[in-house]
């Protein structure tokens, strides 16, 4: 099949769908809001979110409803472009909702894991969409072990089954890491079915997107856990598209945090480490406004390939991400001024 024939349709919806996004104006408005009510209000009111929200009881409505109502948009979206494939372009697509199943997954793995209630996270939308697994066996979990005996049968089994030791409680940073390296294993599998060209692109698209999240890890794991190297080179991505595996084994196995520095220094994500306060206050922000344009990019280069819709998802993630970023800000009646500066994209335009 040549790709416009593939793609053309699909890529027609999401111009569609693109226009759904909210503009910096609805940014401004929703940082604007006092209370969760109000910022539901709004979202009914003025943006697309209203499929998801209108039916609600606004003087009922909490934050932790509203958060998933608001990732429930973005399952309807993902599932309106799912039907313009089939095949391994399907199952690809399919794979991509393993990433926030992972998310919500691992919030679930650290209420267990602390001994607090699940009762939350039950109105979480991802769950078992990929991997099918019993969710009532996931929110009835007293241990993690108990989680991971839940995904017997799922993809993700063979990932975990080891972890299953004479550690009952189980290791909640093990279940983290193991659940991450999962997903890009499984991506790729899925990726590899595809054209060449889809491949390449792909593999560009995606080996950035390990680049940022190894430099993350890899800093995280010196400065905050002391990690071993080997524990940082176990749990690394080796996707990577501009630093080789050679490269990320030398910073793992970097002497302090002064000797990473000076190696990240001479790499085009130099930008992350501002060696000061800001560092870890806004790596996640950097971190993903430069994703954002690197795929803008890719995406302008390689019009008619699956990129398109790699990007589409990942752009509403960030949408989703900056909105129950802003419920919170806005639950915590932080000055709007000061908001604007933890969201991901800028309010001048571009991410």
């Amino acid at each position: 099949m040549s790709n416009i024939s593939r793609f053309a349709a699909v890529n027609t919806k999401i111009k569609t769908l693109e226009g759904e996004f909210l503009s910096i104006d609805d940014y401004r408005s929703m940082l604007k809001q006092r209370s969760v009510a109000d910022a539901a209000r709004f979202l009914i009111k003025e943006t697309e979110y209203k499929e998801v929200l209108e039916n609600i009881d606004i003087n009922q409505i909490h934050r932790a409803y509203l958060e998933s109502l608001v990732k429930q948009k973005m399952l309807n979206n993902i599932d309106k472009i799912i039907h313009y494939f089939n095949g391994s372009y399907k199952r690809f697509i399919t794979t991509l909702y393993a990433k926030y199943e992972i998310e919500e997954l691992k919030a679930v793995a650290r209420a267990v894991y602390n001994g607090m209630d699940t009762k939350p996270f039950r109105n979480s939308v991802f769950i078992g969409k990929y991997s099918k697994v019993d969710e009532e066996r996931v929110f009835n979990a007293k241990y993690i072990r108990d989680i991971i005996e839940a995904f017997e049968g799922t993809a993700f089994y063979r990932y975990l089954q080891p972890l299953l030791d004479n550690n009952i409680k189980e290791n909640l940073f093990r279940f983290e890491m193991v659940m991450d390296a999962s997903y890009y294993e499984i991506l790729q599998k899925e990726w590899d079915k595809l054209d060449k060209h889809d491949i390449e692109v792909l593999q560009k698209a995606q080996g950035i997107m390990a680049d940022l999240l190894n430099l993350q890890w890899i800093y995280r794991g010196i400065k905050f856990y002391s990690l071993s190297p080997e524990e940082l080179l176990n749990y690394s991505i080796h996707l990577g598209y501009r630093l080789s595996n050679n490269f990320i084994k030398q910073l793992c196995y970097s002497k302090s945090l002064d000797e990473f520095y000076e190696m990240t220094a001479l790499t085009r994500y130099n930008f992350l480490f501002k060696n000061d306060e800001t560092t870890d206050i806004f790596m996640e922000r950097r971190l993903e406004r430069h994703m954002y344009f690197e795929l803008k990019s890719v995406e302008k280069s390689n019009p008619m390939t699956i990129i398109t819709t790699f990007s589409y998802i990942k752009f509403m993630e960030i949408e989703v991400r900056d909105l129950i970023s802003m419920i919170e800000m806005i639950r915590y009646g932080m000055p709007e001024a000061e908001a604007e500066k933890y969201l991901i994209r800028t309010l001048n335009g571009g991410a």
